[in-house]
């Protein structure tokens, strides 16, 4: 994979990875100003009942207010000029985890997305994605399947005893590309042989 320091992050993940660090760190603040705000929390006595309400409702709130800034910072990657970020903005909300991986390495070849996915041990979460992300056509480097070899794949699936998974997918894509080449050679030369 490249070296991260050679490459500068797109600027709407700096954007929302500053904005998710600045909510975590107020959340982060507002419950430690509670804690000092309700210092007899854990005494059985009413009053300590009272400031362990009182303490829990300002946690809450400062949580909820965590998780709609952390909202807000994802749903603006859905205006981002890169295709795969917006796709994952878009399509990948219940992977942010993930994606704070992915994102930072934006733009990347499928290759270092590939050595990333391997590196995390993300075996079925990353085929499934990746081969959604390639049928989108945002899978950096990956042209997506035209409805023919769709078609193939679906016979394939169909025909089999089970359908095939991402890594078979991709490799019998890579053998009906070499197919395809092979074809194409052969009527050059073919059309080059004169008559």
């Amino acid at each position: 994979m490249a070296e991260q320091g050679a490459r500068q992050m797109l600027p709407e993940v700096q954007k929302y990875f500053a904005s998710v660090e600045a909510a975590t760190t107020a959340q982060s603040a507002a419950e430690a100003a509670a804690g000092e705000k309700y210092p007899e929390r854990h005494d059985h006595s009413d009053d300590g009942r009272r400031q362990f309400s009182a303490y829990y409702e300002e946690v809450d709130k400062a949580y909820a207010a965590c998780a709609d800034a952390q909202k807000t910072a994802w749903e603006a990657l859905k205006a981002s000029g890169d295709p795969l970020v917006k796709w994952i903005a878009e399509n990948c909300a219940e992977y942010r985890a993930e994606a704070q991986h992915i994102l930072p390495i934006l733009p990347a070849t499928a290759d270092e997305l590939d050595d990333l996915a391997d590196t995390q041990n993300w075996c079925s979460v990353w085929g499934d994605f990746r081969q959604r992300a390639a049928d989108a056509g945002v899978m950096p480097g990956i042209t997506p399947p035209s409805p023919a070899r769709k078609a193939v794949f679906e016979r394939i699936d169909r025909e089999g005893c089970c359908p095939m998974g991402p890594v078979s997918r991709r490799r019998i894509g890579q053998a009906l590309d070499a197919l395809i080449q092979e074809a194409l050679t052969a009527e050059a030369s073919a059309a080059e042989v004169p008559a």
